[in-house]
């Protein structure tokens, strides 16, 4: 698909909830028929098509529905149907193979693999890709996806920004490949692919020479010993997963300047990137929040929206910045925050 697709101007078609059969469709089309998309919100009709996308990445035949959209800098985005959630984690496979063969396809179109940088986009990863070529975009990414997989791309006129990818080293990664190369380096492999892949790498090497770990030491990919007695206060070290969830949200809300009423988003939002089975939990969350006062409430269109209250402004940086929260929230929490 070639032209991007706008906000429309008028409403012409039926609006439907997405299911599995929508992967059969093209993307474009099936985008069009959201009641998001109809009424102008296309970052939330965007956000249901990789959501849906990526329940499918488990599959062998998956359909991976990507993005292409810019940053305010004017360079090319794809939003890849990845959560942030399984790309911090590096799995499981399914959604990490979509990730790699995505940074494959996009160094194939002519990106700049030392400039690559990854960002998460409502809790889907982002790649920011100077020197993308978008004429080679789709065909590299049908080479790099191959039957029985399939990939669509849809374009749309969407300014896409958010916070970098917290990308703490994996702990006590077990396997061959890149997984090996980040126990060796101490590092998590989506730090080092992009520059794999500079040196002409497939990332799917089994094994790979003891003097590509040195070049990546050399490159500056080591990271320091783990020290059992000074914990990690990174959003993914949190030992709570409501408590890094919440932590990530904020975060995101806090990146894109959502603070006060004038500046808002659906609280529907809270659940994007989550596992089907885990929203209830998310939502939960983001009520918790809501009891704690550090987000606001705001009604909207018929919607509920929600933004950081910007009094509350110390105790969210507190809590994002060191899993500090207050008896308000300390009750929502499955086990305490890390400690230095």
């Amino acid at each position: 698909m070639r032209a991007e697709l706008e906000r429309p101007a008028s409403v012409h078609w039926v609006a439907h909830e997405l299911t599995v059969a929508d992967l059969t469709s093209p993307l474009a089309e099936v985008a069009r028929s959201l009641a998001q998309w109809q009424r102008g919100d296309l970052d939330e009709a965007i956000a249901q098509t990789l959501d849906l996308s990526a329940r499918n990445a488990h599959a062998r035949a998956y359909v991976a529905w990507l993005w292409q959209v810019r940053t305010p800098d004017d360079v090319p985005v794809w939003l890849v149907p990845v959560t942030v959630t399984d790309a911090a984690k590096f799995a499981p496979r399914g959604p990490i193979v979509v990730l790699e063969r995505c940074l494959r396809a996009a160094v194939a179109a002519g990106a700049d693999p030392g400039h690559i940088t990854l960002f998460d986009w409502e809790g889907f990863v982002a790649l920011s890709l100077p020197g993308l070529d978008h004429e080679l975009s789709e065909i590299a990414l049908t080479e790099m996806h191959p039957a029985p997989a399939t990939c669509d791309l849809g374009r749309a006129a969407v300014i896409a920004d958010g916070p970098p990818l917290d990308l703490a080293a994996l702990r006590n990664p077990t396997g061959d490949g890149l997984l090996a190369l980040a126990k060796a380096t101490r590092t998590h492999p989506l730090q080092f692919i992009p520059t794999l892949l500079e040196q002409g790498w497939t990332l799917e090497e089994p094994t790979f020479p003891d003097e590509v770990g040195d070049l990546l030491v050399h490159r500056g990919f080591s990271g320091p010993e783990i020290q059992e007695s000074a914990p990690s206060l990174a959003i993914e070290d949190d030992p709570c997963p409501r408590r890094r969830y919440a932590r990530r949200v904020l975060r995101r809300f806090l990146h894109k300047r959502k603070i006060g009423d004038q500046y808002h988003t659906a609280f529907d939002h809270l659940a994007h990137g989550v596992a089907p089975e885990d929203r209830a939990d998310a939502y939960a969350i983001g009520e918790a929040l809501l009891r704690a006062g550090l987000l606001g409430e705001k009604p909207s269109t018929g919607q509920r929206h929600v933004f950081l209250r910007r009094e509350a402004l110390p105790r969210i940086h507190s809590l994002i910045e060191r899993a500090e929260s207050d008896p308000t929230l300390d009750g929502e929490w499955t086990c305490p925050p890390p400690r230095r």
